[in-house]
């Protein structure tokens, strides 16, 4: 069995994004964003992956432009894999607030409609709107073959190319290298609460 190990809950002050709210005694906004993968090789799962990653700063600047129904602006699109650096195998570092892309994009999927949805507390599917947003996605075998070391989703005006859109959030983790015979169930949940 491979087994490979994630930092999960490290660096926690940087998985979430603090808004600050001016008015009315609201306080703060936090949005959390926690990963899932089962990952398969040859039809058998050979490992589970929990963690949790970074919305970056240019979040907001999808958020407001969706907020203004800006022309040719989607929300969530792509899903893209990076092979980072080499130099990550010895420490990985923590993702920048800042970043707008990946260090190192090697591909991308296209995330369906069908494939985001809303759930409750309890991770069940609602048909309202509600502050937990859950992308499910299996990267057959064909997508994006290589060295993963970091991924980010990306919405806006992203296309098929890579860097294209605007990055959502960010995650660098242990290097996996995914073949042919792998296929990785992932499972994304975008958690909003408000806070004293």
């Amino acid at each position: 069995m491979i087994r490979e190990k994630l930092n999960v809950g490290r660096n926690t002050d940087t998985d979430v994004m603090n808004i600050g709210l001016i008015g009315n005694d609201i306080g703060k906004v936090k949005m959390v964003g926690e990963i899932t993968d089962k990952i398969y090789k040859n039809g058998k799962l050979i490992d589970v992956r929990v963690g949790h990653n970074l919305i970056v700063n240019s979040f907001l600047n999808l958020a407001m432009a969706l907020m203004k129904g800006e022309n040719g602006y989607s929300g969530i699109q792509y899903w893209a894999i990076g092979s980072g650096a080499d130099s990550w195998d010895d420490t990985t570092p923590d993702p920048a607030a800042n970043a707008t892309q990946l260090t190192n994009e090697i591909g991308r999927v296209a995330i369906l409609p069908a494939e985001i949805k809303f759930v409750n507390a309890e991770y069940e599917e609602s048909v309202n709107p509600t502050n937990i947003l859950q992308i499910e996605h299996t990267f057959g075998t064909a997508d994006c073959n290589g060295k993963w070391r970091e991924f980010g989703l990306f919405g806006g005006n992203a296309t098929t190319t890579t860097n294209s859109g605007i990055l959502i959030n960010k995650k660098h983790h242990a290097v996996l290298t995914k073949t042919s015979d792998m296929t990785i169930d992932r499972t994304m949940r975008f958690t909003l609460t408000l806070s004293e």
